[in-house]
């Protein structure tokens, strides 16, 4: 039987948590039809913080500054929210205090570098681990690098990438796309090139999505939970 091809672009940031639902969501969602679809799947860099510096700064102290003081009541409820809908998909968040919203230039261009040895998607979903699981600081190029190598890209491609300028380009390239197709918020999923679904929808949105697109498709205008440029997720 051959199998129907659909090609998935993923416009996500490793900041932002309902990315990380997200991408499980469609992976359970795939693995439902994997006898009837062939997916091609590729992660293309958005920045929901671009302005961060390269340090980072405190997740408390970069709401504040973004919201006001009265933000900060609504964290633990925003985590707990988030937290639950992460149980469900078997992540684990771990937020706290001490966790800082990070600089993910980087972290992009890492993902670019992995799509040339196949292991985007296991570089991908290393990252979201590290940081909202582990809660590993995203912009350190040594933890970078060990993400990297660890998922299957070799040891001396990395030595230098992150003092180059390799990949810098292309991430500026995919973000510009991103702002001309009107995306504003991730998780964003644009299916065969046309058809844009947006937010961390659920597993059986996306099959039905598959059978609308798959057969003959036709524009689709769905809407879910996602994180909005310097926003609140």
């Amino acid at each position: 039987m051959t199998k129907q091809k659909i090609k998935i672009d993923i416009f996500s940031d490793i900041n932002c948590p309902w990315c990380y639902v997200g991408e499980r969501r469609l992976s359970k969602a795939l693995q439902e039809v994997s006898d009837k679809y062939e997916a091609e799947i590729s992660f293309k860099a958005f920045e929901l913080n671009p302005n961060i510096p390269q340090d980072g700064m405190g997740r408390r102290d970069y709401f504040k500054g973004n919201y006001g003081e009265q933000i900060l009541a609504q964290i633990p409820a925003m985590d707990e929210r988030m937290t639950a809908a992460g149980s469900e998909e078997g992540i684990q968040f771990n937020f706290s205090e001490e966790m800082t919203v990070n600089n993910t230039f980087n972290g992009h261009r890492l993902i670019w570098l992995a799509g040339q040895y196949g292991v985007q998607h296991e570089v991908a979903g290393a990252l979201f681990k590290a940081y909202f699981t582990d809660n590993r600081p995203m912009n350190d190029t040594a933890v970078l690098k060990e993400i990297g190598i660890a998922q299957g890209i070799p040891a001396e491609r990395l030595e230098n990438f992150f003092e180059s300028e390799e990949g810098k380009k292309e991430i500026r390239e995919m973000e510009a796309f991103a702002q001309s197709a009107g995306i504003t918020g991730v998780p964003a999923f644009v299916i065969n090139d046309q058809y844009l679904v947006s937010g961390a929808q659920p597993a059986e949105t996306f099959l039905n999505v598959f059978k609308q697109v798959a057969p003959a498709i036709q524009k689709l205008d769905i809407e879910g939970n996602s994180c909005e440029i310097g926003g609140v997720c």
